[in-house]
């Protein structure tokens, strides 16, 4: 497909489904995408617009198409649960485009249709000052892996994979990397032989997307990333490790982990029945390299005493041992759904890591309003 992380691409229906009891309405099966439709309104082999979860809808095409009422708030697809079978995605008439496309052609930028992302809270120092970050390149962004539904096919039953827990917080990741400029007080100690070794390398905190300090331009006095890393000695840790690994600097442009902060006040609605904040941790880059699952558990449990998030299989993959882990899982002790799992093939290569959202998850978050899953 032209874009794995698409909300909105031409697709073909590959099968239509009769739906037990119900005399007007079949299911609609798009690649891994199910979707009821109008009995008799579509064949299969029909090529297709499929707008999938959380893709939000212009609301002159959703007038057109006399579906607005049937949106989430804010003009977003919902999933729904009618007779036993999800609804997962909105089908999209192809007389929609304006020009001939292919299958798997991304079509978000014709539509005016984008994915929904949640608002970013905005953080400050203590005293009101904001500040200006510089993202410092060497502290990697983490990979966006795609939803299995778009890349159906993307495992067999040859792969060895790891299935973990997918978590619903906020995304955190913390790294020893290579700084963008040494200071001047750096460069005079370099000058005069006063620097220590690991001066050109800086402990760094962020969310996904944003820097949140780092040592050569502080911190903000008050954010979840910066707590996490104090309450689990984030910072001692990694360069506990950095130096233990190598006599001089070989760490190339750093080391970063990732993971997820939840827990309270984190996400509405979904706080995994806890009174505080905690940390897992999911992954590692280590000189621009992602490491394989098994080296990255290593690296975060058993190297940098950090919890790392739940397993639930790690084994030759199946469409049964995908499912088990998916439908019917709650989070322990409530009837909150859990929010889907990550596969990631054995090797940690990014072409074959994707994510299967909990279809009742979906429907229990727009009825509490947990937040976008991400």
């Amino acid at each position: 497909m032209e874009n794995n992380n698409s909300v909105c691409y031409v697709a073909t229906i590959t099968e239509i489904r009769p739906i037990e009891g119900a005399d007007n309405i079949e299911l609609a099966i798009v690649g891994g995408w199910n979707a009821i439709t109008k009995k008799g309104e579509y064949k299969a082999n029909d090529l297709i617009i499929v707008a999938t979860t959380d893709a939000v809808i212009p609301q002159d095409l959703s007038d057109k198409m006399e579906v607005t009422n049937y949106l989430r708030k804010g003009q977003r697809v919902r999933t729904v649960k009618l007779r036993g079978v999800y609804s997962e995605c909105l089908l999209i008439p192809y007389k929609f485009t304006r020009i001939a496309h292919k299958n798997g052609d991304d079509l978000m930028e014709e539509l005016g249709i984008y994915k929904y992302e949640p608002p970013v809270k905005q953080v400050q120092l203590a005293s009101g000052r904001k500040i200006r970050y510089q993202d410092n390149p060497n502290f990697h962004v983490y990979y966006k892996f795609p939803n299995l539904k778009n890349v159906a096919g993307m495992f067999t039953e040859e792969d060895t994979v790891e299935i973990t827990r997918k978590i619903h917080g906020t995304n955190a990741r913390y790294g020893i990397v290579k700084k963008l400029k040494l200071t001047f007080w750096d460069k005079v100690k370099k000058f005069f032989g006063l620097a220590d070794k690991w001066i050109d390398y800086e402990f760094v905190v962020g969310s996904h997307n944003v820097e949140k300090g780092s040592d050569s331009q502080g911190f903000y006095d008050t954010n979840v990333w910066y707590q996490i890393a104090d309450k689990y000695e984030i910072k001692k840790k990694l360069w506990e490790y950095v130096k233990s690994v190598a006599m001089e600097p070989e760490i190339g442009d750093g080391i970063t982990i990732y993971g997820e902060i939840y827990g309270a006040g984190i996400q509405k609605n979904y706080e995994y029945g806890l009174t505080e904040i905690e940390f897992v941790g999911f992954d590692v880059k280590e000189d621009g390299e992602y490491l394989s699952p098994i080296n990255a558990k290593l690296m975060i449990k058993d190297i940098l005493q950090l919890p790392y998030v739940e397993i639930l299989h790690f084994g030759n993959w199946s469409q049964e041992v995908q499912d088990k882990f998916v439908f019917n899982n709650f989070i322990p002790g409530t009837k909150v759904p859990e929010e889907g799992i990550v596969i990631k093939y054995h090797t940690g290569e990014r072409n074959k890591v994707a994510k299967v959202i909990n279809p009742d998850y979906l429907i229990y978050g727009e009825k509490h309003n947990v937040g976008d899953s991400h």
